[in-house]
């Protein structure tokens, strides 16, 4: 059993994973939140649930809501990702002689990065979605101009993490 816990090591290519994850659920809750709003607005335009005050209410909870949990799903998720990628880093055996493919992964999570901001800031600038985008602060700040920043200082201090172990902890 312990041979199986043991062998459970990360890799280079999860900063790349973490950051599509983090994309899909962000361009997924912020469409679902847009719809939602619409949903909301059709609601209140018809005047289907104004009759009832259950109705009433639970538009309102909803309303209330709805942008907090989608946005602390994303931040949620985010820093629950640096976590494990962190941890991942210190559980891993790892060659020194691999410092190359590092960098060049780390330059394509960056530039992967780069894109995925534009592709977000292109969904939050749409007309239908702005005013979603607006209420989603923490997933605004996750894939702001200061995205590839961010991946670019987590993949260094992956690299510390990593290098920082014992000369005998490293090559098996």
């Amino acid at each position: 059993m312990r041979n199986i816990i043991q062998s459970k090591k990360g890799d280079m290519f999860q900063l790349l994973f973490l950051l599509i994850i983090l994309f899909i659920s962000a361009i997924v809750g912020l469409l679902f939140l847009g719809m939602t709003y619409g949903v909301f607005d059709t609601f209140s335009e018809t005047g289907l649930l104004n009759e009832t005050v259950v109705g009433q209410n639970a538009m309102n909870t909803l309303r209330g809501n709805a942008p907090y949990t989608t946005d602390y799903m994303v931040f949620f998720l985010f820093i629950g990702g640096i976590i494990g990628v962190c941890v991942s880093a210190i559980r891993t055996d790892f060659s020194p002689t691999l410092v190359i493919l590092f960098i060049f992964l780390l330059l394509i999570t960056i530039f992967v990065a780069s894109g995925f901001v534009n592709i977000y800031s292109g969904f939050a600038s749409a007309e239908a979605l702005e005013e979603t985008a607006g209420d989603l602060t923490l997933t605004g700040f996750i894939f702001s101009r200061y995205t590839p920043l961010l991946f670019a200082v987590l993949g260094g201090i992956i690299m510390l993490i990593m290098w920082s172990k014992q000369g005998g902890d490293i090559i098996t």
